[in-house]
């Protein structure tokens, strides 16, 4: 049986009628849907049905995961409100049959801040949970008595792995340079805590640095995740991780900073400028939409904007891949390179190279090395890399 939920955004005070910290309805239901649009992905399905309220589906598990909603909840009050507020934002999921998920969308606001607020939610029967930035909790299921929650096992991280993609220019046909990027095994688990994706990303910039310390011919790109830099609570870490970036090295180190929404918070431009473009070369940034909203970045934050194509089929990779470098012009106009990620397969490439992206990386660019790739030329005809 899918699992089947109502998700209403839950606004401190209300926000349906009013502006609230500079944030109005209408942005809010634009940076949820969009939010929910780029993560909630396929076979899963999820349907926008009133302000503020989505029903989300998933035909693999019998009920939603609340890890999963916490993690939402907690990025979209960073999109909305920033790293400042604390509680501004919250969701309340309800789980049951189909009609009674309907009911649920169609409750007035007040009562969803009443429940927020303590009070038990209304019949009918079903599984109401109020989902935070700082966690889950389970309210009364209507009609019935409270339910507790089960403590869910502490799922330990699999180990880092890591392996070198080769970063390709189609301009001049040649390795520019080399990403470092964590690889998993199948069935494995992406992190959960923001705290896990730092611990990976920071693996990953010491072994960067090791290999530019050991050669000094190479340029290298590290992941760093926007949610991270952008949280008051990891910055320190990182600042002190960076800082401690050796300047011969830092030269020649670019930060693809990644998970960047469609439309880039204001509250996330400080930390690029002061946190991460001291520290590296480069700065590039890696985006999940096709519309990215470049006309909003401000001058000179970012060195290029990165296309990460979805886990999709060929064909909807190839449609989106095609909306994302149709803006071609504006981002000649911005002086900013546009690259793909995660090319897999000779039309996709095709595509780039016509519609002028200047940058592709992925398995039909080169193969997972042990080791960086190389500066050095090769024809666009001869790739994949592989040895």
């Amino acid at each position: 049986m899918a699992g089947m939920a109502c998700l209403r955004i839950c606004i401190e005070h209300g926000a349906r009628s009013v502006t609230l910290d500079g944030v109005t309805p209408a942005k809010i239901d634009k940076v949820a849907s969009g939010y929910i649009d780029v993560n909630w992905r396929a076979p899963r399905r999820h349907g926008r049905v009133g302000p503020g309220a989505y029903v989300l589906i998933d035909p693999s598990a019998e009920t939603l995961n609340g890890e999963e909603l916490r993690q939402m909840a907690a990025e979209l009050q960073v999109h909305l409100f920033g790293t400042q507020g604390q509680q501004d934002l919250c969701m309340l999921t309800f789980e049951g049959d189909e009609e009674q998920v309907l009911k649920f969308t169609t409750l007035p606001e007040e009562e969803l801040l009443a429940m927020r607020g303590g009070a038990e939610p209304p019949p009918p029967e079903g599984r109401t949970r109020i989902v935070s930035q700082d966690g889950i909790r389970e309210l009364a299921p209507w009609g019935s008595t409270p339910r507790v929650a089960a403590e869910q096992e502490k799922v330990e991280a699999p180990p880092v792995r890591l392996g070198w993609r080769g970063v390709y220019s189609l301009p001049s046909q040649r390795f520019e340079a080399a990403q470092v990027q964590s690889f998993l095994k199948p069935g494995e688990a992406e992190p959960q805590s923001d705290a896990d994706f730092m611990d990976r990303d920071l693996q990953a910039l010491d072994r960067a640095v090791a290999a530019l310390e050991g050669d000094p011919r190479l340029k290298a790109w590290v992941g760093v995740r926007l949610w991270t830099v952008a949280r008051g609570g990891l910055r320190d870490t990182c600042r002190e991780r960076f800082a401690a970036i050796p300047p011969s090295v830092r030269e020649r180190l670019g930060a693809m900073v990644y998970d960047a929404p469609r439309d880039l918070p204001f509250s996330a431009i400080g930390p690029l400028r002061d946190l991460v473009q001291p520290y590296f070369a480069r700065v590039g940034l890696c985006v999940n939409d096709p519309g990215f909203y470049v006309q909003a970045l401000p001058d000179a934050l970012v060195h290029c904007v990165v296309f990460q194509l979805p886990e999709e089929d060929e064909k909807a990779r190839v449609l989106k891949a095609h909306r994302f470098l149709s803006a071609r012009g504006q981002y000649v106009t911005r002086s900013l390179r546009m690259g793909l990620a995660g090319v897999k397969t000779p039309r996709e490439l095709e595509l780039a190279r016509k519609m002028g992206a200047h940058m592709v990386k992925g398995p039909m660019i080169s193969a997972l090395f042990a080791t960086p790739v190389s500066d050095q030329v090769v024809p666009v005809t001869e790739l994949p890399l592989r040895t």
